[in-house]
C-alpha cells in the first residue's frame, strides 16, 4: 500500500517535496550560521565592553589622584576645575560598571561592590578635605590617609579587570570550544543538502530522465517502421507514465494501422495487376475472334468480286473496312499522336456516311500541329460513335459532327459536337453516373474507358459533357502536353 501510494504521487508533488526540502535544509543552515554569527559577535561585544569598562574605571581613578596630587601641590582655580572634572568623570566610570550578580558571578560581583563602597567612603574623606586648608590641624595626615585610599581604589580597579579578564578568558575558551564545532555542524548540514539533492536527481533520473530516453529510442524505431521492439515499462501512475503507457497504446494502434494499410496496398496491387490481366485478356479475346489473316483474305476477296461486278461503293467499304481493322490491330501505344488518331478515324466515318446514306456530315477543324500534339489512342471513335449511334441516328438529314483541336499554352483541348437530339438534365445525369461507374470498375470501352485512361495517363486531364435536348451534345477532352526541351 505504501509503495502504491507512493508512485502515484505526482511528477511536480515530487520535484517541489525535493525541492523544498532542499531550500529547508538551506535556509536551516543558514539560520543556524547567522544565529551563531550574531551571538558570537554579540559575546565577544559584552567582553569588549565590559573590559573597556573595567580599563576605563582604572584610568579614570589614576587622572583623579593626578588631578588631586596637582591641587594639593597647588590650590589654583584651574586645578580645582581639572579635579572636579576628573572625579565626575571617576564617578561616571564606576556607575557604567555592570551589577548583575546573574552576569558577574561570585567573584566579579564582590570587587565590584568592594570598589563601589570603596568609592563611596573615600569621596566623603576627599570632599571633607577639599573643605580644609593647609592651617587646619592634622591637614598632612588627612592628605596622606586620602592618598593612601586612592591606591586602595586603583589597586580594587586592578583587582576587578583581572576577575574581569580571568572570566572572559573562561567564557571565550568556551565560546572557542563552541566555534571548534561549528566546521562540523557545517559539514553535517552540507552533507545532508548533498545527500538530498543526490536523492532528487537520483529520483528525476529513474522517473524522468530515462523513461524519456527510452522514448526517444523507441520514437526513433518507430519512425523506421519497426514496431517490433517490446512495451516499454510502466513504474509509475505520475505524468511520466501516463506518457509511457500512451505511447505503448499509440505503438500498437500505428502498427496496426500499418499493417492494414500495407494489406490493402497489397489488395490494390493484386487487383491493378489483375485489371491489367482482363484488360490485355479483353483486347486478346477481341483479336482472337476474327483472324486477321482469314479476315484480310476474306475482305480482299469480296473486294475483287465487287470490282468484277463492277460494284465500286462495295469495293470502297470493303477496303475501308480492312483498313480500319488494320488500324485497330496495329496501334498498341496507350498514346499516339493526334494525327495519327485522325488517320484511324477516318475509316470508320466513312463507313458511317455510307451505312446513313450520306444524311450525317463529319468535320474537322484543326488548330493545332497533328504531328505533335499526343492523346490517348481510340479516343475520338467511341465518341464519334456515340454521336452516330445516339444523337443523330434519328435524323433524317441535316445530321452533323464537328470535331475540333486547339491548344491553351501547354494543354491540348479536343472537342466533339453534334447537333442531335440532345439529353435532359437527368439524361446527363444517368450518363455521367454510368461514365463514373465505368471508371472504377474498369469496366465497358465506351466514354468510361476513355475518361479512366485520361486520369491514369494525366495528372491534370479531364472529359467534360455538355448537352441540352434539341441542340445536341458536345464532349469535351483537356490533355495536358509534355513541355519539349530547347534544342538549343
Amino acid at each position: 500500500m505504501k509503495t502504491q501510494d507512493r508512485k502515484g504521487i505526482s511528477l511536480r508533488t515530487k520535484i517541489v517535496s525535493g525541492l523544498a526540502a532542499i531550500f529547508l535544509v538551506t535556509l536551516v543552515s543558514i539560520g543556524v550560521a547567522a544565529g551563531i554569527g550574531q551571538w558570537t559577535l554579540t559575546t565577544f561585544d559584552t567582553v569588549l565592553e565590559e573590559n573597556a569598562s573595567c580599563y576605563t574605571v582604572q584610568d579614570a581613578l589614576k587622572a583623579e589622584t593626578r588631578a588631586f596630587e596637582r591641587y594639593v601641590r597647588e590650590s589654583s582655580q584651574e586645578n580645582a576645575q581639572e579635579l572636579a572634572a576628573a572625579c565626575d568623570a571617576a564617578e561616571a566610570s564606576l556607575e557604567a560598571l555592570p551589577f548583575d550578580y546573574a552576569e558577574l558571578g561570585e567573584e566579579r560581583y564582590a570587587r565590584t561592590w568592594n570598589l563601589l563602597q570603596g568609592y563611596a567612603g573615600y569621596r566623603q574623606s576627599r570632599d571633607a578635605f577639599l573643605q580644609q586648608t593647609a592651617e587646619t590641624d592634622g591637614y598632612v595626615e588627612e592628605m596622606y590617609r586620602i592618598m593612601d585610599m586612592q591606591d586602595y581604589l586603583s589597586e580594587y580597579a586592578l583587582r576587578l579587570t583581572q576577575a574581569t579578564l580571568e572570566q572572559e578568558s573562561a567564557d571565550y575558551q568556551e565560546h572557542a570550544q563552541m566555534m571548534q564545532r561549528l566546521p562540523g555542524l557545517y559539514g553535517v548540514m552540507l552533507a545532508a543538502a548533498v545527500v538530498l539533492m543526490a536523492l532528487i536527481l537520483k529520483m528525476l533520473t529513474s522517473t524522468v530522465v530515462v523513461p524519456l530516453l527510452q522514448l526517444v529510442q523507441a520514437s526513433r524505431s518507430i519512425a523506421e517502421n519497426d514496431f517490433s521492439g517490446e512495451d516499454l515499462p510502466v513504474k509509475t501512475t505520475d505524468e511520466v507514465g501516463q506518457l509511457t503507457g500512451t505511447f505503448n497504446q499509440m505503438k500498437h494502434a500505428m502498427a496496426d494501422y500499418v499493417a492494414a494499410l500495407n494489406a490493402l496496398h497489397r489488395e490494390e496491387m493484386r487487383n491493378l495487376a489483375l485489371e491489367k490481366d482482363l484488360e490485355h485478356t479483353r483486347l486478346e479475346v477481341l483479336k482472337s475472334q476474327v483472324n486477321p489473316h482469314f479476315l484480310f483474305n476474306t475482305l480482299n476477296m469480296i473486294s475483287c468480286m465487287a470490282r468484277l461486278e463492277d460494284a465500286a461503293a462495295t469495293d470502297e467499304m470493303i477496303v475501308r473496312l480492312g483498313s480500319m481493322f488494320r488500324h485497330n490491330l496495329r496501334t498498341k501505344a496507350q498514346e499516339i499522336t493526334l494525327e495519327e488518331e485522325l488517320e484511324g478515324v477516318e475509316d470508320y466515318i466513312y463507313l458511317q456516311q455510307m451505312r446513313f446514306d450520306g444524311r450525317i456530315t463529319v468535320e474537322k477543324k484543326i488548330d493545332a500541329d497533328p504531328a505533335a500534339v499526343r492523346l490517348p489512342s481510340f479516343t475520338l471513335q467511341p465518341v464519334i460513335e456515340n454521336a452516330f449511334a445516339h444523337g443523330l441516328k434519328s435524323c433524317e438529314e441535316g445530321g452533323r459532327i464537328l470535331v475540333r483541336a486547339w491548344q491553351e499554352q501547354n494543354r491540348l483541348i479536343l472537342t466533339v459536337a453534334d447537333n442531335g437530339k440532345g439529353m435532359d438534365a437527368q439524361e446527363l445525369a444517368a450518363l455521367q453516373e454510368k461514365i463514373r461507374q465505368s471508371e472504377q470498375t474498369g469496366k465497358g470501352i465506351g466514354l468510361g474507358n476513355i475518361s479512366r485512361r485520361i486520369s491514369m495517363l494525366y495528372q491534370n486531364g479531364g472529359m467534360h459533357i455538355y448537352s441540352r435536348p434539341g441542340h445536341g451534345t458536345v464532349v469535351r477532352f483537356e490533355i495536358p502536353q509534355a513541355q519539349k526541351e530547347d534544342a538549343s
